[in-house]
């Protein structure tokens, strides 16, 4: 079972921070991110769709530049990465990196294509895995790139989860705990889709059946017990 550390290493650092995905990277197998698109077309890593709940600004981050968005600070001293440095970062290891594309409210048109063109710019395609609850989204990607790794996301399974998931060739379902269980996740019984369950912070909520990867915002503590624990090997 693989670790992904949910926005970094967020229960120690500031969340989608470059501290809190480095502090985080001697404990996972994974990173997960999410990223919106600034006023002028950068792809800038951050989960609101405002920077009102972790910067010391206000306002939409479609409404901002990214020299706006760089002014701002994290906790007094972060600054909102773009996703270029979180690839340069990761690129000096061989961490997976989840990269959810934050266009369920807003749909940044041409977000997919910026993205896909930075995982080239970097040589990532084989190490990245895009996600969204956008559906649109994900067909746009599959669109542009035949190569491209997919994962839908859901929370505790849609009716239609794993047909859509088999239509774009995704190789995964992110999903709730409760995820477990369901119609949904016995229908992907008879597929080779993986399961991944967010965000997951206790190891007693892991269930007994095996899935493929959890994500924690505790990855030290949570990485101990889980490669300790002969359950988990």
């Amino acid at each position: 079972m693989m670790i992904f550390a949910h926005r970094g290493y967020s229960a120690k650092y500031p969340e989608n921070t470059l501290t809190a995905f480095k502090s985080a990277l001697p404990f996972v197998d994974g990173i997960e991110l999410d990223v919106h698109l600034s006023k002028d077309g950068r792809l800038m890593v951050i989960h609101d769709e405002t920077v009102d709940r972790t910067t010391n600004g206000t306002g939409w981050v479609k409404d901002m530049t990214i020299h706006e968005l760089r002014q701002l600070r994290i906790k007094g001293y972060e600054r909102i990465p773009t996703l270029e440095e979180v690839f340069a970062l990761i690129k000096r290891n061989d961490a997976t990196l989840n990269v959810e594309l934050k266009t369920d409210q807003y749909a940044y048109p041409g977000i997919e294509r910026l993205a896909l063109e930075a995982v080239d710019e970097f040589q990532l395609t084989a190490r990245v895995v895009f996600s969204s609850f956008n559906r649109e989204t994900l067909i746009r990607i599959r669109d542009i790139s035949p190569t491209a790794r997919l994962a839908v996301l859901t929370q505790e399974g849609d009716s239609d989860i794993v047909s859509f998931a088999e239509t774009i060739r995704a190789e995964a379902i992110h999903a709730q705990a409760a995820f477990v269980g369901s119609t949904a996740w016995e229908e992907m019984g008879r597929t080779t889709m993986q399961t991944r369950l967010y965000t997951i912070n206790n190891v007693q909520d892991v269930p007994e059946v095996p899935v493929a990867a959890i994500m924690t915002d505790e990855v030290e503590r949570f990485a101990k017990q889980v490669y300790n624990n002969p359950v988990f090997i």
